[in-house]
């Protein structure tokens, strides 16, 4: 039995997950994670994840593809991630980047190309149980186990020529033969 597997799913939830864990990194140094350095943002970018997440449980609870708000919740996270990788929180202005901010931005990224993945109907077709044995049939099975085949008939002789010309019938032209000159 085959199953198919939306690809682009399958990749909106991995970046999900990347953008939940990198809210417990470090974002800004030293030492200021995306909870202790966003006011809203933080909470915003949690909905966004259990919204992903919701969004590609539907899809593989009815087998069909990622329901239609779900890329506006892919862009809305893209937004909020670089917002804040432009423009810090007040409580790490002037800070340099850390971890927590790139692998954000990596995740936001991974859950783009996965909703354009989703939008073009890419998908994995994965085998998941093994080869089903030959069934049985009886009658092949004796006529398998009988005499050999006859050996085929063989072939029609060519039909005998005509015995007179068939004027419809196109020959091969003759040289011509140029007259003596005495």
């Amino acid at each position: 039995m085959r199953q198919r597997f939306d690809l682009g799913a399958g990749l909106i939830a991995l970046g999900a997950v990347g953008l939940v864990i990198s809210l417990f990194l470090d974002w800004y140094s030293p030492s200021i994670t995306g909870w202790e350095a966003f006011e809203i943002v933080d909470w915003g970018l949690a909905l966004c994840t259990l919204g992903a997440l919701a969004g590609v449980g539907i899809a593989l609870r009815d087998g069909t593809t990622a329901p239609p708000w779900l890329p506006g919740v892919v862009f809305a996270a893209l937004f909020l991630v670089v917002s804040q990788i432009i423009d810090p929180p007040p409580a790490a202005h002037g800070q340099p980047r850390d971890v927590g901010a790139w692998v954000a931005l990596g995740s936001v990224a991974l859950m783009v190309l996965a909703s354009a993945l989703t939008a073009a109907s890419i998908s994995v077709t994965v085998d998941v149980r093994g080869r089903e044995r030959r069934r049985r049939v009886a009658a092949v099975d004796r006529r398998e186990a009988g005499a050999p085949p006859a050996a085929p008939p063989p072939p029609p002789a060519a039909p005998p020529r005509p015995a007179r010309r068939d004027p419809e019938r196109t020959e091969a032209l003759r040289p011509v033969e140029e007259p003596a000159e005495d």
